[in-house]
C-alpha cells in the first residue's frame, strides 16, 4: 500500500488541469490513469469547439448559454496559467458559421433572437473583467445573420433557410494533448510538490475509510492500492460508477453516447473556407483545422452506441482509445463524407485519415432532433463534495478548466484548513 494527500483519478483535460493547479500550489498530487498516456479519450477524441452558448439555442432559460459563455471565456487565461506560452502552439480552427438546416428545430428568427441575447450576456461578461477573453480575442460580438449573397460559394446555400457568421472556433485536440502533456511530465514530483503520474491503472474499487480514502484496481495484471486524504474523481464516462462506490447515487436520466468522428485531409479549396455547423436537430459539424485537416461529424452516422444508466458498455472501450473495429470505421466514413459533401461539396472523395470515438456524457431520453430532449441543456455539470471526495462533471472540454480549478481549490482550502465546499 501507498498514500498521499491527494489522488486524482482521471487524466482527462479535467484531471490533469486540477493536478496542475494542485503542484503549483505547492502539493504532491499521484495522478491516476488506465490509459498509457494522459489526454487520450474524450479530451483528445472531439471537435475541440470552445462552446460560446450558440448551439444551445433550444435551452430558452439561457442557463445553458450562460454557462458555456462563462466557461469559454475563461478557457485560455485558465491555460495559460498552467501551460504557459505553451498554449501558443495550439493551433485554432477558422470561425464557424452556423447554417440553419430548412427543418432545424427552431428558424433563422428564433435563432437570432437567441444570438442577440447571448451577445448581451457576452458584452455584459467582458465589461466586467478584463482578464476575461474568447481565445486571446475580445470580439466585438459574437454572431450575426448572413444575407443571401453572404453565404460562402462552398456552401450548398439550396439545403438552408439561413445563415450566422460566428466569433466560436475550435482547438486542435491533437496540440492540446501534447501540451497538457509536456506540462504534466515538467511537473515530475521533485520532493514535496508535484505530479507523479501513474499510468495503465484501472481503478476498480473505492472506499472511505474513516479519513482516508482507499483505492484499489489493477496495473497490467498486478494489483494495486493507494490512499488517500482526498480524491478528485475526474475520469468522465466511468465517473458515476465510482461515485456510486461511495453510496453516491447517479441523477436520474443519465445517458452515454458513442460519437464517431472522421479526421480527413482538408481539400484545397477549403483550406481558409469557414468552418460549419448545421442547426438545429440531428446534423453535423466540419472543423477547419490550420494543420491541413478537417474534423467531420455526421451525427446519424457517427452515433454508433446510445447507453442509459451509470457507465457505458465495455465494448466502448476500444473505439474510445483509437481502436475501432475496422468494420464500423470504414462504415462510418463512408456514410460521413458523403453526408457533409452534400453540405459542402468540395469534400466529395476527401481522404479519409482517422476514424475513432469519443463517450459523451449528458442526460436525456430522447434524442436530438427531439425539441424536448434533455440533450439540449447542460446545466448539470460542476464539482459536487462530499468530506474529502470530490467528483467533477465537466459537462462539456470547454467547462473542464473551470470546474478543474473549482475542484482544486477546494482540495488546497481543506489541506490549508479551511472548510471544504
Amino acid at each position: 500500500m501507498s498514500s498521499t494527500s491527494i489522488v486524482i483519478i482521471g487524466a482527462g483535460l479535467t484531471g490533469c488541469c486540477a493536478a496542475l493547479e494542485l503542484a503549483q500550489r505547492g502539493h504532491r498530487v499521484r495522478l491516476i490513469e488506465q490509459d498509457d498516456a494522459p489526454m487520450k479519450r474524450a479530451s483528445l477524441r472531439n471537435e475541440g469547439k470552445i462552446h460560446l452558448g450558440l448551439i444551445y439555442a433550444n435551452d430558452r432559460t439561457l442557463a445553458t448559454a450562460r454557462l458555456q459563455l462563462r466557461a469559454a471565456l475563461r478557457f485560455r487565461p485558465l491555460l495559460e496559467r498552467w501551460l504557459g506560452e505553451r498554449v501558443r502552439r495550439i493551433a485554432v480552427s477558422t470561425p464557424f458559421d452556423y447554417l440553419v438546416a430548412r427543418d432545424s428545430l427552431l428558424g433563422p428568427a428564433q435563432l437570432g433572437e437567441f444570438y442577440a441575447q447571448v451577445d448581451a450576456m457576452y458584452r455584459a461578461e467582458i465589461e466586467s473583467d478584463a482578464s476575461l477573453n474568447y481565445l486571446g480575442l475580445r470580439p466585438l460580438r459574437l454572431a450575426y445573420a448572413l444575407g443571401s449573397g453572404e453565404v460562402p460559394a462552398a456552401f450548398a446555400s439550396d439545403l438552408m433557410q439561413g445563415a450566422f457568421r460566428t466569433q466560436e472556433r475550435a482547438i486542435d485536440t491533437d496540440d492540446l494533448a501534447v501540451q497538457v502533456r509536456e506540462a504534466v511530465a515538467d511537473r515530475a514530483v521533485a520532493g514535496d510538490a508535484g505530479i507523479e503520474l501513474l499510468t495503465g491503472h484501472q481503478v476498480s474499487g473505492i472506499e472511505r475509510t474513516g479519513d482516508e480514502f482507499v483505492i484499489t484496481g489493477r496495473e497490467h495484471g498486478a494489483a494495486f492500492r493507494v490512499t488517500a486524504t482526498h480524491v478528485i474523481n475526474a475520469s468522465w464516462e466511468r465517473r458515476m460508477g465510482i461515485d456510486r462506490m461511495l453510496g453516491i447515487a447517479p441523477r436520474p436520466g443519465a445517458l452515454h453516447r458513442l460519437k464517431y468522428r472522421v479526421i480527413c485531409r482538408t481539400p484545397a479549396a477549403l483550406a481558409d473556407c469557414p468552418s460549419i455547423t448545421i442547426v438545429l436537430g440531428r446534423y453535423g459539424d466540419v472543423v477547419i483545422r490550420p494543420s491541413g485537416t478537417a474534423y467531420l461529424s455526421w451525427y446519424p452516422a457517427g452515433l454508433q452506441g446510445w447507453a442509459p444508466g451509470v457507465e457505458p458498455p465495455r465494448d466502448w472501450d476500444s473505439p474510445c482509445r483509437g481502436e475501432p473495429a475496422a468494420e464500423v470505421a470504414a462504415r462510418v466514413a463512408e456514410a460521413t463524407v458523403p453526408a457533409l459533401a452534400q453540405w459542402v461539396p468540395a469534400l466529395a472523395g476527401a481522404e479519409v485519415l482517422q476514424v475513432d470515438a469519443g463517450a459523451i456524457v449528458a442526460d436525456g431520453e430522447t434524442d436530438v432532433d427531439d425539441a424536448a430532449s434533455g440533450l439540449h441543456a447542460r446545466v448539470k455539470s460542476g464539482v459536487l463534495s462530499q468530506g474529502g471526495y470530490h467528483s467533477v462533471d465537466p459537462g462539456k472540454l470547454t467547462s473542464a478548466p473551470m470546474y478543474a480549478l473549482e475542484a482544486a481549490e477546494r482540495v488546497d482550502r481543506a489541506l490549508r484548513g479551511g472548510a471544504a465546499a
